[in-house]
């Protein structure tokens, strides 16, 4: 019976139109892919001198075990945002004579693929063959790899179980960010250090390989776990859609309709948003927006480079505008012949998708205000870019929105799913974060570091006082091409 939902699965695949009919758009995502499992393999076989070199009193074995809970904890957070969880797809087998306990395999089975699964592969069996094979023996290498990668089938199989559950209640999701925050700070803090049991753990492991059991047990008792649970609320009632926390939260919005035609079109696109799992998962990357510049402003090598700090300032400031923006018009691909014959006036129309990308990004901003922990300038940049983002590159999401007419289906998660996108969406990154990049880079070269400041947040101030006239422009360009937009948007293949 497995073997046959395989079948299924492949045929579903291959049979895709997004497969068969967008070739470019394949070979741009295919090289992509490409060079980043290269470039996690180049990390794998290199891991040990980037360990000797961060940390250089101490062996990379004893660094790597210290640190390897964090790269667990971030994958899990990245599963969660970005792993669907394909309980839609049982669906159709549901009112077959299919075992629901075989249901409920091919689910564990199908999450296997994951492309988290694979990374271990890369970025820590080269690790495995080489230094730790040196420095003990190969079967004590094999153990340490096995451990390794059950414990990233733990967190694959315990995403299945909190998934659901956080899903149901949203609220939960930031519980579960705050939880790991408040792990961070303890250990950074030496209050509570989750990164000194890691070390334990894998020292264990090292003198006895019986600690094997650990992770080989956790991944076995999810296993189990998610079996019942997926038994026991496998019906079309539990797989239905029911009134969400969004729901009730667009209910609470509903203020906006005192705001004229263009607060009722606002939102109607929240009650899009937050109805809808494709719309949604851009809301759920929201914090990984935010925590992006983490990567970066610890660290003394980025903090030099200015024009890196304003590329890092761009998508902090204005994660949701580019992620959302970029197809503000497919979002409502599937009525979209509706809104033109409505009585929806066109600059009403593009007012508040302006209001919807520039409201959300003001308020976003707030939260990257504690990078000033990392210094004043690092302040100033994200200040000017959040300027930026305002009244430039929310004008220029509005004009280029025309020129996207890929069919969205808002049915589906985001994760490796291209349906609605064309290569035009990765060619506007260029111009949405580069150019920027590119004003502030040579001023703060040659004038200094307050002249760019000043360029790039007075571009965006400029922006903000024309608003009107850069909307008016965006109108007149979609006005040119609204029927072959629409015309794009009915093609369903």
């Amino acid at each position: 019976m497995i073997k046959w939902f395989i079948q299924h699965q492949w045929k579903q695949a291959i049979r895709s139109s997004i497969w068969q009919k967008n070739v470019a758009l394949n070979i741009i995502i295919g090289f992509f892919m490409v060079i980043m499992l290269l470039y996690l393999l180049a990390l794998g076989f290199f891991l040990d001198k980037l360990l000797e070199d961060i940390v250089k009193d101490a062996n990379a074995d004893i660094t790597l075990s210290k640190i390897i809970i964090y790269y667990f904890l971030f994958t899990f957070l990245m599963r969660f945002f970005l792993q669907s969880l394909p309980a839609m797809e049982i669906i159709p087998y549901l009112h077959l004579r299919i075992k629901r306990s075989t249901i409920a395999w091919f689910m564990q089975f199908k999450s296997l693929t994951s492309f988290f699964n694979f990374i271990p592969f890369l970025l820590f069996l080269p690790f495995a063959l080489g230094y730790m094979r040196e420095e003990f023996s190969g079967f004590q290498s094999f153990i340490w790899f096995l451990s390794v990668f059950l414990f990233e089938l733990t967190s694959n199989f315990m995403l299945i179980y909190f998934k659901r559950k956080f899903t149901l209640n949203p609220k939960l999701i930031l519980l579960l960010i705050g939880a790991i925050g408040l792990i961070i700070a303890l250990d950074k803090f030496d209050l509570f250090s989750i990164s000194n049991i890691s070390l334990w753990y894998f020292t264990q492991l090292n003198a006895n390989w019986m600690w094997i059991f650990l992770p080989l047990f956790s991944t076995i008792f999810f296993v189990f776990w998610n079996l019942s649970m997926i038994q026991k609320n496998s019906y079309l009632d539990d797989l239905s859609p029911k009134k969400t926390e969004g729901e009730n939260l667009s209910a609470k919005l509903n203020l906006l309709q005192n705001f004229g035609k263009t607060g009722e079109l606002v939102l109607g696109e929240i009650k899009l948003i937050l109805r809808n799992k494709r719309s949604k998962s851009v809301v759920f990357l929201i914090p990984f927006f935010l925590l992006y510049g983490l990567f970066f402003y610890p660290q003394d090598l980025y903090n030099d480079k200015m024009g890196f700090l304003v590329f890092v300032g761009i998508f902090v400031t204005g994660g949701f505008l580019i992620a959302y923006g970029q197809y503000l018009m497919a979002w409502e691909s599937s009525h979209f012949d509706f809104i033109l014959s409505s009585n929806v006036g066109i600059h009403d129309y593009f007012k508040a998708k302006y209001f919807l990308l520039v409201i959300p990004t003001l308020i976003l901003y707030f939260f990257t205000i504690p990078y000033m922990y990392f210094g004043m300038k690092i302040f100033w940049v994200n200040f000017a870019a959040l300027f930026y983002n305002l009244g430039v590159n929310a004008p220029l999401l509005l004009y280029t929105a025309s020129y996207n007419k890929k069919r969205m289906d808002l049915s589906k998660g985001a994760m490796m799913n291209y349906q609605g996108v064309g290569v035009n969406n990765f060619i506007l990154v260029l111009p949405l974060l580069a150019v920027p990049a590119l004003i502030f880079w040579p001023i703060s070269v040659f004038f200094g570091h307050i002249p760019a400041v000043l360029t790039l947040g007075g571009l965006g101030v400029l922006g903000l006082i024309f608003n009107q006239s850069l909307i008016k422009f965006a109108v007149n360009n979609f006005k040119k091409k609204r029927y072959q937009i629409a015309e794009g948007y009915r093609q369903k293949g």
